[in-house]
């Protein structure tokens, strides 16, 4: 199998060319370049495209670094872009993702890591580190509780009464013979609470119930 090229866009020269000897030791890569300006790596990537580029996050704000990531993508189809992050957020790893990195590693990552990352690259896969993964886990389960506990729109005393009667397995006409309304206001009733909820029927209505607790 023939080896990839790597280049490295990072400073200070010190800790990138120990990493350098390292991984040309380690066999994986025919060369390891190092860039430690944004002209010495334009000239790199003009000479001779490598299939690996890593960019650290001391070399560019996370705004040019957005913009370089899309503009060497677009130029350099078949490159491999991996992303040493300085703890970024959730949304902006996925930005970068989507304007076209293949790997997103935090600078609390460790070398085994890279090497995981640089295995899934070569198997056309795309690579996050564990600690970014765990705040991705994190998020989404903080995002769902909000959905879930804080409605822009909460639901009125009514329609609160309604809920726990379609819960009951009622339907329009026998919650409108319970509450003296006609089936026309139970109907809207019911849209809106579908609606406040973010559900699509009476199997979402009861799902959020007994996840919030307001029937056992």
């Amino acid at each position: 199998m023939m080896k990839s090229r790597l280049t490295i866009f990072d400073e200070p020269m010190l800790y990138t060319e120990g990493l350098s000897k390292l991984l040309t030791q380690s066999n994986l890569f025919s060369t390891v370049d190092l860039c430690n300006s944004y002209e010495a790596l334009q000239e790199n990537l003009q000479d001779q495209s490598p299939e690996f580029l890593m960019i650290s996050s001391n070399m560019l704000r996370l705004t040019d670094l957005y913009k370089n990531v899309e503009k060497i993508t677009t130029e350099n189809k078949n490159i491999k872009i991996i992303i040493i992050g300085n703890n970024y957020d959730i949304m902006d790893i996925r930005k970068l993702f989507n304007k076209g990195i293949k790997s997103y590693l935090d600078k609390n990552s460790r070398y085994d890591e890279f090497l995981k990352s640089i295995q899934a690259l070569l198997s056309n896969e795309i690579y996050i580190c564990d600690h970014a993964k765990e705040k991705m886990i994190n998020f989404l389960n903080t995002d769902e509780k909000k959905q879930r506990f804080h409605m822009q729109d909460p639901l009125t005393k009514r329609e609160l009464e309604i809920l726990k009667l379609i819960c009951d397995g009622l339907s329009s006409k026998d919650i409108s013979e319970r509450l003296f309304i006609s089936i026309n206001t139970v109907e809207t009733h019911r849209k809106r609470i579908l609606l406040k909820l973010n559900v699509k029927n009476s199997v979402g209505v009861v799902k959020y119930a007994i996840e919030n607790h307001i029937i056992d």
